[in-house]
């Protein structure tokens, strides 16, 4: 979702500055979307919803890199190609999704226990 600008006068604004889809609080589950540029509040922001997203999709994925800079999260199956990369933008104090390549090659997962977001830990 695109944020729209808040009044007429600010249309004549809209090329001066660029505008991002950020996380809708209140949807409902099965309507979680991510894309790039996409923006998150805090970073713990950011976790809960890739955690909603990996239950949504049926998805095992883990942390990669965590940090206070950047976090990359990739598909449980190494030989999936799945992965979201975002990072902190001090300037104006948000995460954002830099990189998503949303093309998961592997099985779908149906296990409860299996949908729970790995962190830090290589898979085996």
């Amino acid at each position: 979702m695109k944020t729209p600008p808040n009044s007429e006068d600010e249309l004549e604004e809209v090329d001066s500055y660029e505008v991002f889809s950020v996380l809708r609080e209140g949807r409902r589950f099965g309507e979680l979307t991510l894309e790039v540029e996409m923006t998150f509040t805090t970073k713990m922001e950011f976790k809960e919803a890739m955690r909603e997203y990996c239950i949504q999709k049926g998805r095992r994925v883990w942390f990669k890199k965590n940090d206070n800079v950047r976090m990359r999260a990739v598909c449980k199956d190494e030989s999936c190609g799945w992965l979201v990369y975002a990072s902190n933008n001090t300037e104006n104090n948000f995460w954002q999704i830099k990189t998503f390549m949303d093309d998961h090659t592997c099985a779908r997962e149906t296990k409860r226990e299996s949908l729970q977001l790995q962190q830090s830990h290589k898979p085996h």
